[in-house]
């Protein structure tokens, strides 16, 4: 082999090494933390502090991207949960993965779904975090959304429910993510699934357009 064919081979073989070592490079995780208490379902949300670059003041699910010591995404949405909120690992169970999804900037996220306990000792990560709450499932299950967002990107559109629940507002990625949720592991009818119609057909539907 010849001394530039070498050197190129050996620039191969080094990215698809550094690719190996970076299998979820630019992904992220989130964690979607279900109780049960007094009866009622809820699902663990936390809202973003307005300091953040990004999504600040928003509505968020616990998560996001994947750093080199996380083993797997799993671990991305456990480690991030109990960095934002204080978390523990290993109070999650029956830990199963949701469907991937991409956010309008084009990240790849995976959503897993986690049993908790109902009484948890949980503290927002005061840099990154405003608050946290806990959001009654029915909610989504009812399909109590108050408007429908329609955004459109790249000529494809894509619809997400809106929701407000004690002076939030959970819209966009997350409230899609919850009904992905509601949908998969909630719903035993699928006549029951939320869909971009609403149940209360005087819900308005607003349009926005993505360059």
């Amino acid at each position: 082999m010849s001394k530039e064919k070498c050197v190129l081979q050996k620039s191969v073989d080094k990215g698809q090494c550094d690719i190996d070592k970076k299998p979820y490079y630019g992904e992220a995780a989130v964690l979607l933390a279900m109780r049960e208490c007094g009866g009622e379902r809820q699902v663990l949300l936390t809202r973003r502090s307005k300091r953040m670059n990004t999504h600040s003041g928003e509505v968020a699910l616990p998560g996001g991207k994947w750093e080199l010591g996380d083993k797997n995404l799993t671990a991305t949405a456990l480690r991030e949960a109990e960095e934002e909120v204080g978390l523990q690992p290993q109070v999650v169970s029956d830990i199963q993965p949701m469907a991937a999804r991409f956010t309008r900037q084009g990240t790849k996220v995976t959503p897993f779904f986690g049993r908790v306990p109902p009484i948890l000792s949980l503290e927002p990560c005061a840099y990154e975090l405003e608050s946290l709450f806990w959001l009654p499932l029915n909610i989504v299950l009812n399909d109590e959304r108050v408007q429908t967002d329609v955004f459109t990107v790249n000529q494809l559109e894509y619809w997400a429910p809106v929701y407000c629940y004690g002076g939030y507002k959970i819209w966009g990625f997350t409230a899609r993510l919850l009904v992905d949720f509601a949908n998969h592991f909630l719903c035993s009818d699928t006549s029951l699934c939320i869909v971009r119609e609403p149940f209360n057909s005087s819900v308005p539907e607003v349009s926005f357009r993505t360059p």
